[in-house]
Parts: C-alpha cells; sequence; structure tokens
C-alpha cells in the first residue's frame, strides 16, 4: 500500500513548538512517508517567511519532515494548488494535517470529498487534479500542546510575546525544547523584526514614480555630484538609526531620481553596512594571518563602501561574496602579496572570474608600525562582467579563473579513468560516458579548498556524491566493526601547519601553494617568507633546516627517485607546540603523510598513500630522524576496535540511509548523486508547477546541477533568457541569491549528520594518538571551549551568539563533551579513495579556530 504524503499548510508566522509537535505525530506514524509544510508569502507582524524557514531548519531534526514556500495566503487553497501542480501521471496518497482535538480539524471534512470532486468534475475552470491521486483522512488524536493556564500554544501569542519582549512567554511556546534551541529562535526573530522595518515593498510603494524613472535616468557629471551629496546624507542618517522606523521626509531629505534606486538597495537586506562589515573582517583577518597581512575595511579610501551597493553593478555583491573574495585572493595569491609590497609596489587589483557576475577589487598595502603587519585597504570593488581596466599602469593584477573546465580540456574519471574532452554545459560535463560516475569540479581533490597548503581539502564521506547505497552501508559497518584498514593503515589527521618538500636539480625546494609547486622555494626563501612572525618562523624556518639537514644525508640518487626531479612532493605537517591551533601535542615533529606528483601545471597527478611512510623510513634508515628541532615521524597509525554496541549501532545507521534510499525509491547500486538530484527536481518542480511553467528538461537540469553541485558552467543571464515564463524566472533569479544555500544545507545535512555521528562513535573507541598526553589534552579542549563559550554569551553581536549556539547544538547532537577527543579524527581508504572521519572537531574547530576572533 502506498504510503501517505500528509499536507500541512499555515501562515507559521512563526513556527511554534504546537506545530512542530503535531508534524512529528504525523512523522511517527508509519504509513506516512512525509510531512510537508506549506508556508505562505504573507507577513504577520514583521515576521516573514525566510525567517520562518530559518526557524524550521534550526529546530526541525526529522528527515520526514520538510518545509515548502507556497504563494497562496490561504491554507486550504495552498493544500489544494499543491495537488492542482502535480504532474498529471502522479499517484499516490494525501491527507490534510489535523489534531483531531484542535479546532482546525473541522477544516479537514472537507478535504476527501473537495479532492475527489476536483478530480472527477473539475474547479470552476475546469482544471482538474491528477487521477492517481488518493485523498484520505488521516488525523492524530492528541491534546494540543498548551501554555500553563491551559491555552492552546499559537503564533499570535508569540507574536504577541515578541512584541512585549516577553521572553518568558516564547520559551513557554516551544516546551519540547532545550533553552539553547529556543534562545537562537528568539535571536533569528528579534534580529530579523528590527531589520524588517525597511522593505523594497514599503519603497516602492512610497516613490513608485522615482522608481520607473530611474531606468531612464542618466546623469552628467554635475548631477552626479549633486546626487552623491543626496545619497550621503541619507546614508548617513540610515546607519546612525539603523533599527528604527523611518519616513522619507522630503524636507530634510532631497528627492534624488537615479537615488531611488540605490536607497531602495539601502533599505533592503542585501545593503551592507559598515556595521556589517566590522564584523566580517576578524573572519576575512583569519585567511591572511597566515601571511602578516591584516584587512582593513575602515580604512581612508571609502569608495569601497559606496560602490558595495551601488547600482551600477551587474550583479548584487553580498556578504558571503565578500568573505569567497578574500578567501580566494589569500589561497591564491596571499604569498605573492607579501612579495609584492616588499618589492616596493603598494597597488594592486584582484579580479575574481568564479562568480557569476566577476568582482574586481583594486587595493592599496601599507605597513601598519604598531601592529608590525601589512595593512591591505580596499579601495573600491565592481561587479561587472568586462574585463578591468586598471588606471594605474603600475597596478599588480591578482586573475582568479573560474575553477570549471573549458572547451577543449579533457575530464578524467575518479572511478573508471575514462577520459573525454569537455564539449558541453549541464550533465554532460560531468557525468563519466563509460561508468556514470559524477564527477563534478567542486568534489575532485584538485578543485577543494585548501588548508594552508598545497596537499588540498581531504573529502568526508558525505562529500563524495559519487557512493552508491550499497557503499555507504559498508564503509559504516567497516568503521563500527574497526576494520577500515582493510585497504590501507588507518591513519590520523593531524592539526598543523602544511609544507610540501620535493629535490629538483639538486636542492632541497619547498611548496605551499599551485606557484611554488611549479617553482619551488629554497631553504632561504622560506625562511625569508615567514620571517618575522614569531613562532611560526621558528616553525617553517626550523622545518626547512631540519629537512635540508636530513636529505644531506640520504644517497642522492634515491631522492632523485623518490621525487623524480621536483615532480613528486613529500606532503606533511609542521606539529610545534608553539604553534598550536586547536589539538594540543606537546611534541615537536614532522609527520609525513603522502607523496604527490604533479604535471607542469601543478595539477594533481598521482597520490602515493604509502608513500609518507617509505620516505620516513628512508631517512631513519639513514639516521637523520631525529634533527635540532624536529624529530620525523611516519603518519601515526591510529588503532580501531569493534564498537560494543556494534549491531544496534549498524541497524540504526542502516536505518537512516535505507530512509533516505527509498525516499526517491532507489536502488541500493545508485549513487548519492541521484538522491540530490531527485532532491532538487522536486523543489524546482514544484515551483514551476505553481507557477504554471512546463520547465524544459534542459532548464531543470542545469538549475538542478547549478544548485545541487555548483555547476555554474551555464551563466545565470544566459539561462533566465532562455525561460519563458516571467514568475519563474523572477523565483531563480530571487532563490539563486538568497533562498538556495538554505535549501543546499537540508539537502545535504542527513548525510553529514550521518558521518559526523559515525566519526563520535567510531573515535572514542580508537587509541594510540599522537597527543603526548592524551588526558590532558581534552581537558585543556574543554577549558579552552568552556572559557570561549562564556566569553561568546556576553556578545552584543546576534550573528556570533546564534554560531556559538549552533555548535554547541552540534556538540551536543554528536554525544556531547565526552564525544572530544584529542585529535582532528582519522584518515582511511575506501574503494581507492581517501576520506576523513571528525566527529565532534568539526564543530570544536569552528568555536576555537573562527569564533575566538569574533571576541
Amino acid at each position: 500500500m502506498n504510503k501517505i504524503t500528509v499536507l500541512f499548510p499555515g501562515g507559521f508566522k512563526p513556527l511554534t513548538g504546537a506545530h512542530l509537535e503535531l508534524a512529528t505525530r504525523y512523522a511517527q506514524d508509519p504509513n506516512v512517508e512525509q510531512v510537508i509544510l506549506l508556508i505562505g508569502p504573507k507577513e504577520r507582524d514583521g515576521i516573514t517567511r525566510n525567517k520562518t524557514m530559518e526557524m524550521f531548519e534550526l529546530l526541525n531534526t526529522n528527515p520526514k519532515i520538510k518545509i515548502q514556500p507556497t504563494e497562496f495566503n490561504s491554507p486550504i487553497m495552498a493544500a489544494y494548488e499543491y495537488l492542482f501542480a502535480l504532474p498529471e501521471d502522479s499517484t499516490g496518497r494525501f491527507a490534510m494535517a489535523a489534531s483531531s482535538k484542535g479546532d482546525d480539524y473541522v477544516r479537514t471534512k472537507d478535504f476527501v470529498p473537495n479532492v475527489d470532486k476536483y478530480i472527477t468534475i473539475g474547479d470552476k475552470t475546469g482544471r482538474k487534479m491528477p487521477a492517481g491521486i488518493d485523498a484520505t483522512e488521516l488525523s492524530i488524536n492528541v491534546d494540543p500542546l498548551t501554555y500553563s493556564n491551559g491555552e492552546p500554544i499559537s503564533a499570535t501569542v508569540v507574536r504577541q510575546s515578541l512584541a512585549n519582549d516577553d521572553y518568558e512567554i516564547f520559551r513557554a511556546s516551544y516546551p519540547q525544547f532545550e533553552d539553547a534551541y529556543v534562545k537562537n529562535a528568539w535571536q533569528i526573530l528579534k534580529g530579523m523584526q528590527e531589520a524588517s522595518l525597511f522593505t523594497k515593498d514599503w519603497w516602492a510603494s512610497a516613490l513608485q514614480e522615482d522608481v520607473q524613472e530611474v531606468i531612464e535616468a542618466i546623469m552628467n557629471p554635475k548631477e552626479k555630484s549633486k546626487h552623491d551629496s543626496k545619497i550621503d546624507h541619507l546614508r548617513s542618517f540610515l546607519e546612525k538609526h539603523r533599527g528604527e522606523e523611518f519616513v522619507y521626509d522630503f524636507d530634510n531629505f532631497a528627492k534624488t531620481v537615479v537615488g531611488a534606486k540605490l536607497i531602495e538597495s539601502i533599505i533592503s537586506e542585501n545593503y551592507i553596512t559598515r556595521d556589517e562589515l566590522a564584523q566580517i573582517e576578524p573572519i576575512v583577518d583569519r585567511f591572511f594571518k597566515r601571511h602578516g597581512i591584516d584587512v582593513d575595511f575602515q580604512g581612508k579610501f571609502t569608495h569601497f563602501i559606496e560602490r558595495l551597493n551601488d547600482p551600477r553593478n551587474e550583479g548584487t555583491i553580498r556578504l558571503e561574496d565578500l568573505e569567497n573574495l578574500f578567501r580566494d585572493l589569500s589561497d591564491e595569491y596571499g604569498e605573492k602579496i607579501v612579495q609584492q609590497f616588499q618589492s616596493g609596489n603598494p597597488t594592486a587589483v584582484e579580479s575574481d572570474y568564479q562568480f557569476d557576475v566577476p568582482l574586481h577589487m583594486p587595493f592599496q598595502l601599507e605597513f601598519d608600525r604598531q601592529k608590525g603587519q601589512i595593512k591591505l585597504i580596499p579601495r573600491a570593488i565592481k561587479a561587472q562582467r568586462k574585463q578591468w581596466q586598471p588606471n594605474n599602469p603600475k597596478d599588480v593584477i591578482y586573475k582568479i579563473e573560474s575553477a570549471m573546465p573549458k572547451r577543449g580540456d579533457r575530464i578524467k574519471c575518479k572511478k573508471c579513468s575514462h577520459s573525454w574532452p569537455v564539449e558541453t554545459g549541464g550533465k554532460d560535463l560531468y557525468v563519466c560516458h563509460e561508468c556514470g560516475h559524477d564527477n563534478n569540479p567542486e568534489l575532485t581533490e584538485s578543485k577543494m579548498l585548501t588548508e594552508g597548503g598545497a596537499a588540498g581539502h581531504m573529502a568526508h564521506p558525505y562529500d563524495d556524491h559519487g557512493l552508491t547505497f550499497n557503499e555507504m552501508k559498508e564503509l559504516v559497518s567497516r568503521a563500527l566493526e574497526g576494520r577500515l584498514d582493510i585497504e590501507s593503515a588507518v591513519t590520523e589527521k593531524t592539526d598543523g601547519q602544511n609544507i610540501q618538500v620535493t629535490w629538483k636539480d639538486g636542492q632541497i625546494g619547498f611548496a605551499r601553494n599551485k606557484g611554488t609547486v611549479i617553482n619551488p622555494m629554497s631553504v632561504q626563501e622560506l625562511q625569508d617568507k615567514f620571517g618575522g612572525r614569531g613562532p611560526i618562523s621558528d616553525a617553517f624556518g626550523g622545518a626547512a633546516e631540519d629537512l635540508a639537514e636530513a636529505f644531506s644525508q640520504i644517497n642522492q640518487a634515491e631522492l632523485d627517485r623518490i621525487f623524480k626531479n621536483g615532480r613528486v612532493f613529500a606532503n606533511m605537517e609542521i606539529i610545534y607546540p608553539a604553534t598550536k591551533n586547536v589539538i594540543s601535542y606537546n611534541v615537536a615533529v614532522l609527520q609525513f603523510h603522502n607523496l604527490v606528483e604533479y604535471d607542469d601545471k601543478a595539477n594533481v597527478v598521482e597520490t602515493d598513500m604509502t608513500g609518507g611512510g617509505t620516505l620516513q623510513r628512508i631517512i631513519q634508515d639513514a639516521n637523520a630522524h631525529l634533527q635540532k628541532t624536529f624529530s620525523f615521524i611516519p603518519p601515526q597509525k591510529i588503532k580501531l576496535g569493534r564498537v560494543y554496541d556494534f549491531e544496534d549501532q549498524q541497524a540504526a545507521f542502516f536505518n537512516e540511509i535505507e530512509q533516505l534510499r527509498t525516499r526517491y525509491n532507489l536502488k541500493e547500486t545508485d549513487r548519492v548523486t541521484e538522491y540530490h538530484k531527485a532532491w532538487w527536481q522536486d523543489v524546482i518542480q514544484t515551483k514551476a508547477k505553481e507557477l504554471g511553467y512546463e520547465i524544459p528538461e534542459n532548464i531543470l537540469t542545469a538549475l538542478i546541477y547549478r544548485w545541487a553541485f555548483n555547476d555554474k558552467s551555464t551563466n545565470i543571464a544566459v539561462l533566465k533568457k532562455e525561460i519563458t515564463n516571467p514568475e519563474f524566472s523572477a523565483w531563480v533569479t530571487e532563490f539563486d541569491k538568497k533562498d538556495f544555500k538554505v535549501y543546499q544545507k537540508q539537502n545535504m545535512e542527513p548525510f553529514e549528520t550521518i558521518f559526523l555521528r559515525l566519526g563520535a562513535v567510531v573515535l572514542k573507541n580508537a587509541e594510540n594518538f599522537l597527543a603526548a598526553n592524551p588526558s590532558e589534552s581534552v581537558q585543556e579542549l574543554k577549558a579552552d571551549l568552556a572559557q570561549l563559550v562564556k566569553e561568546l554569551q556576553v556578545s552584543e553581536d546576534p550573528n556570533t551568539i546564534k554560531k556559538l549556539e549552533q555548535e554547541l547544538r552540534r556538540i551536543q547532537r554528536l554525544g556531547g563533551f565526552e564525544a572530544i577527543i584529542p585529535s582532528e579524527g582519522i584518515v582511511f581508504v575506501f574503494g581507492g579513495h581517501t576520506y576523513k572521519l571528525t566527529g565532534a572537531f568539526a564543530p570544536v574547530n569552528q568555536l576555537l579556530g573562527v569564533l575566538k576572533y569574533a571576541r
């Protein structure tokens, strides 16, 4: 018998504990496949749909419950329209959610006969629901959640508690959740209410004529000067009175035609203020910390913030875009920027082509004597498609190309090694013609974000969409049984500074990025690069000297054989007590990981996971493993045992995997890619049906690959030109800018949860960590966390508080502080691919490695 989809429509402004309790009770029914909350667009007392969906992401943990926007404010109409929008060949059973003891139960009584009527006769316009669907009545015999006075919990009372700043009543509206969750929900809604006073709708209605005239306005220099003066005056007022109600008074703020468009962006949530720039500055500074560079958004070149929100930009610039822009610049060119400044050239431009609309940012370099750092001061920023034309011929151009393969490149399958030329976009770009494996470049080792070195980022199992559901189960089974060493020894993932070393033209060489893989640094160049940085200088300088001395004691022919004259690098970790990141090791060692072979463009050709141990043995055989600062060690082998409750744990993990597989009727041999495609296809097709758009296959495929796999080979502007439905085109634009990342997180979360929890279970049973005193290291970690939490709890920044509570919840879900171990995690090989399991380290690292900069 087909399982039932329960439709639960409502305003949900906001979502309450009673809403989620009813949805949970339905989800617990074995006859129910999924519960869909249909949320309308109407704003209530400043509470928007987006904020309710953010609350849902925070509070819901049941994979059978999901939330989906609808354009209909009437709940009963939303449910009917959902069914009208289904494809004609749809089948399945559907029910309307309501407690049998609640007032809204009455509306469900008409649901079954009305659906039957709409299937056979149709509505007033002749529309019919698919003949294959079946409406059924399914009620839950449960008393609605109530307050202490016996009154049912309601969204009206929650909104009133927000207006009255009455947290006690708000807290009582979510009785099934712990304090941390409810406090976070309070922050979400209170922060939103302050920001919602200024809206695009308000502005459009207040100055409709001006908004229309913006399209036609062209300013000469004199008009532009007047315009800039007016906007500066208004901008200053709005920033000083952020969160206060604002009425545009033309006596105080002169009217400006072109200004209307800019003011609209000031009032919208995409507007970036100086305060918001100050909030992300610690994050951006972290990217450049290892280079001795400090980013200064508040510098003397104030045109930067003006240009951020300028309507002349060909695309909206968001805070997350700025983070990615500076991360790209640091990863690709951080060291070259230092060299540029040392050469006496203070100006440069970054052009990053990895965005839909490329971002161009000229910047200035100065030396801050007080901090002893190089200051990087952005001068301006533009979002424009055409290439940047520098005003200063001395500007150094730092160009960051898109990671997407270009026509004429060849893609090599990670599974079967078959290769093919890049000819078309869409799925043909990545899917292997032989084995069907998805080779999306976001998932390949060479395309992932670096962790401070050339070796790159190591994938969690949930990052690999190419795993089949059977393979996921096999991986879980091996991990729980302590058999992850079947293909290769399990080693510890250590938390130090990465460096790579090679032997080229009879000289030792070092690499930290692609540029230095092609042209390795000498001992002196490496020491100069990290000079004047305290313990960091000692760590890298000592490592260079010790490695040079060790290599001098090895037969040169042996070095030539191993390193192939600079094509092969030994990937290693510098572990030095004074440069501790998160884990305390209390030992100074150089730990070899593996050997990596590159081609002449610094692309990875092959990785030998056993090569690190082999090189260390060669050095030890030459009695050169104990040097002045460091001792050389091989990868730290970890002992895993069978977990004591193996059968129960395996059954629980298998059940979670099965729920994901059967959600879209997939086979055991299907790859996880198919789940993600089906999930996104549901989202996109549902919206298309709502808007009356029969979406072509090529548009559907392009959007699926864009949002599921970050495939931006098809420009969004080009894609929109092919969409014939204006409403759907507008939705794509809005969704791509704001909503898709929330959905993306929902899509990935069940897989991420499975493997983070697996890591927590397995690592608690592991032995032989590198930390000299594991118990002491764990206690130090917990003490650091406790102190950090204490400091951050008094933060006035709601984003910091939100992030703190999110990561604390993640730790709690993984087993609490007891799940913390003195290691970043383990590295293992499965199916010929290298993965990591990190457990509780991920949220701990987010707290100790990221949030501490927000203090």
